[in-house]
């Protein structure tokens, strides 16, 4: 008895399983660039406004450079650490009605949806 027809059988599975994932694979390439052009296009028009309301500032006598990039080193190290960065440890917060753990994110509890209160603006 010939069975050779299932081993055909199987390895054209495997190719088309094969292909499957190949593509799957390309198509989360390709959403994951774009998602970086879109993340690049966000950072440049953040640069922009930015640099211009570090222009209007210097202008109207606000600050100059050097008083920018001192309070620009104080807000850095505001979070123990002088890198370049500003990440404030969050802690997760109480309800003040329910009295419940919400996330350090939150914006209203996920339990009863009371808006937190004190959240930060950044």
């Amino acid at each position: 008895m010939y069975y050779g027809w299932i081993h055909g059988y199987y390895a054209r599975e495997s190719a088309n399983r094969a292909g499957a994932s190949a593509l799957d694979a390309k198509d989360a390439a390709r959403r994951a660039e774009n998602a970086m052009v879109r993340l690049e296009d966000a950072i440049d028009r953040q640069a922009l406004i930015i640099r211009t309301l570090l222009s209007i500032c210097e202008q109207k006598g606000v600050f100059n450079e050097a008083e920018f990039k001192q309070l620009m080193n104080d807000v850095d190290l505001s979070d123990g650490r002088l890198d370049g960065k500003f990440k404030p440890q969050a802690t997760p917060r109480a309800c003040p009605s329910c009295g419940k753990t919400n996330g350090k994110r939150a914006v209203t509890c996920m339990y009863c949806g009371v808006p937190l209160e004190d959240r930060e603006v950044l």
